[in-house]
């Protein structure tokens, strides 16, 4: 249908050219023919620009619908990009507070937004272990611990259906007053997913509200 009326178009427009023609060359029989050249001129360029234009509009029509295909079979596909990013807080505790208070499942309660945290019945304390989160607005997720040197890092990674496939690694660093803990993220998308305002921004507005409650409850329990 549509190639039916682009056939029709181009048709309507060679025969208006041709009509143009005609009354120009009427014109000059009949003793104008400065104002039958000047309407031909004009008919022809007015032609030739609009032929030029319709072909570079289709040309970026095409390539925009081959590229919006791309990333639709490469969605589609499967096909994932990986984002990696961290974010760090210095503590004046040792290693062992630290993670004490981070390590347990529980302590999720009073480090986020979750309103009951537990490790699953029937799963090994450790690698293997994992840890359930249910926040306040009743979503809830689970992570699964892969690795772990205690008390230096852990990783883990979602087990939860749905949920777009991260790890995320809790790593501590001695330092002369006290350790620095940073959490890194590696996420994955499909292909055609973007993180808005960067990968580094993004984390920092996920992970810096947990680090500050971190200090903060380390803070209160010392005084």
């Amino acid at each position: 249908m549509i190639k039916f009326i682009r056939v029709l178009h181009g048709i309507l427009f060679v025969a208006g050219y041709l009509a143009i023609a005609v009354l120009a060359s009427v014109i000059s029989y009949y003793g104008k023919p400065e104002l039958g050249l000047g309407i031909i001129l004009s008919a022809t360029l007015m032609w030739v620009t609009l032929g030029v234009t319709s072909a570079v509009v289709n040309h970026r029509h095409k390539r925009a619908l081959h590229s919006a295909k791309a990333v639709d079979a490469a969605a589609a596909s499967g096909r994932m990009k990986t984002y990696s990013a961290h974010a760090s807080e210095t503590f004046e505790h040792d290693a062992h507070t630290v993670w004490s208070l981070i390590r347990p499942a529980e302590s999720a309660v009073l480090l986020s937004d979750a309103q009951k945290a537990f490790t699953v019945p029937g799963t090994p304390l450790g690698v293997g272990e994992q840890q359930c989160f249910i926040r306040r607005d009743g979503s809830v997720s689970i992570m699964e611990v892969i690795g772990e040197e205690s008390p230096w890092w852990s990783t883990t990674r979602s087990i939860t259906p749905g949920e777009t496939n991260s790890r995320s690694t809790y790593r501590i660093e001695p330092t002369a007053s006290g350790c620095t803990l940073t959490v890194s993220a590696v996420v994955e998308l499909p292909i055609n997913a973007e993180i808005a305002g960067g990968a580094d921004e993004w984390w920092q507005s996920q992970i810096g509200p947990y680090l500050k409650r971190v200090k903060e409850v380390l803070s209160a329990r010392e005084s």
